[in-house]
C-alpha cells in the first residue's frame, strides 16, 4: 500500500487532490490530510507515523512546503516528496531535499496518476506476488490477479482472473505472503481478494466475474468492516 501525507492550506486544493486520489484505482492508496506543516509534524511525532510519499504545497503560511520537507528529511532519508506549485522558480531549491516530482496546479487525476504509478514502481510496491510450488514447478502470481484462494484438505486452489492453480500449502503459509489489507478470510475454505468483490449480498460475496462465495456467519461482520475500509482507502 502507498501511504501518503497531503499538506496544503487551501480547502479547494485539498478537495481537488482528494478527488484525484480517490479516482486512482491501479494500486492501493491510503492518505491523511493536513492543513499546515506544523499539524503534520505534530501528528508524525505523536503517532510515530512514516509515510511513503508526501504531497506538499510549496507556498504555505508559516513553514513552507520546502522547509517542511527539510524537517522530514532529517528523520526519513527514503520518503518521496511531491511538490504542488503553479511556479517553476522553486525547481532548483527542492533539489536540496531530493524531491521526487512536481505537479502543477490545479491537480487533476490525469496529472496525479502517473506520479503515483511511478512512486509505486520506485518503491517496488507493484511487484507484490504470491509465490508457490507445485510438482517441482514454481509459480509467481501478482496479488491483483488473484480472485480468491480455496482450501480443500491439504490442497490450496489459487483462482485467478484467467486460470486456477493448485498447491500444497497450509493456511499459515498462505497468510505469510498475503497483504491483510487486500485479502480477507470469509470462510474456513475461502480467502477472497477485496479488490474483486462486486457486492456483499446476504450470506454471499459476489465477485466481479459473477462467482458467488459463501460467507461464514462468524466472518460476516468483520468482512463488511474490512471491505468498507478497503473502499474508503480507494484501493
Amino acid at each position: 500500500m502507498l501511504k501518503i501525507a497531503v499538506c496544503d492550506d487551501g480547502w479547494t486544493d485539498i478537495e481537488t487532490l482528494e478527488k484525484a486520489l480517490d479516482q486512482f484505482d491501479r494500486y492501493p492508496v491510503d492518505y491523511d490530510v493536513f492543513f499546515s506543516a506544523e499539524e503534520l509534524l505534530k501528528y508524525r511525532k505523536e503517532h510515530e507515523e512514516n509515510y511513503n510519499m508526501y504531497i506538499f504545497d510549496i507556498e504555505m503560511p508559516g513553514m513552507s512546503g520546502l522547509e517542511l520537507a527539510k524537517e522530514i528529511r532529517k528523520e526519513d532519508a527514503k520518503a518521496l516528496f511531491v511538490f504542488l506549485t503553479g511556479y517553476t522558480s522553486y525547481v532548483m531549491d527542492v533539489f536540496e531535499v531530493v524531491t521526487f516530482d512536481f505537479i502543477k496546479k490545479p491537480v487533476t487525476a490525469g496529472k496525479l496518476s502517473p506520479v503515483l504509478l511511478k512512486a509505486a514502481s520506485y518503491l517496488d510496491l507493484t511487484r507484490q506476488e504470491f509465490v508457490f510450488s507445485y510438482r517441482k514447478n514454481q509459480f509467481r502470481i501478482q496479488y491483483s490477479d488473484i480472485l480468491y484462494i480455496e482450501k480443500k484438505g491439504r490442497k490450496a486452489y489459487i483462482h485467478t482472473v484467467s486460470e486456477t492453480f493448485e498447491a500444497n500449502m497450509t493456511i499459515e503459509e498462505i497468510w505469510k505472503q498475503l497483504d491483510v489489507d487486500m485479502f480477507s478470510h470469509i470462510h474456513v475454505s475461502y480467502i477472497v481478494n477485496l479488490q474483486h468483490i462486486r457486492v456483499v449480498e446476504g450470506d454471499e460475496v459476489v465477485l466481479g466475474n459473477g462467482i458467488r462465495l459463501v460467507i461464514a456467519r462468524s466472518q460476516k461482520q468483520a468482512l463488511k468492516e474490512k471491505h468498507m475500509d478497503f473502499i474508503r482507502r480507494g484501493m
